[in-house]
This record gives structure tokens, sequence and C-alpha cells, in this order.
């Protein structure tokens, strides 16, 4: 199964890896990486609990997302 998840890197460095959803779930780490598998170990676990709640996991996450830059007054 293949998720599309979003990669942000920080100003002191590190870098946070996002799913958003129904569920969103956050991982992250010094390295891009590292914070990619952050991810993968939350997606996994949060798989593991729906399962045991009879849910399909894999409907869980959209596939169909568009990341859009917006404007705000500083």
């Amino acid at each position: 199964m293949v998720i599309t998840a979003m990669l942000e890197q920080a100003g002191d460095g590190t870098w946070t890896a996002a799913i958003v959803g129904e569920h969103s779930v956050l991982g992250t780490g010094q390295t891009k990486e590292s914070a990619v598998e952050d991810l993968r170990r939350g997606v996994t676990g949060l798989m593991e609990y729906l399962k045991t709640k009879g849910g399909d996991p894999a409907a869980t996450f959209h596939q169909n997302i568009e990341l859009v830059n917006i404007e705000i007054a500083a």
C-alpha cells in the first residue's frame, strides 16, 4: 500500500512527515529518512489498532490529496 505523505523541514533542520485525513499521523526525525521511518511506525500501529476494531485500515487514508499554498497576512 502506498500512502501520500507531506514532508517539511523546520528551521532547526529537523523533519516532520505527516499524513492528514480521518486519522492524521505525524513522524519526526533529525533527517528526512528518520522522519519517514517514524511516520511508517505510526501508520503501522494505527492500522493494527484499526484492524482490532473491525475497520478497514486502507480506507482510512485518502489517496486524492491536493496541496495548495495559501497567503495569510503577516
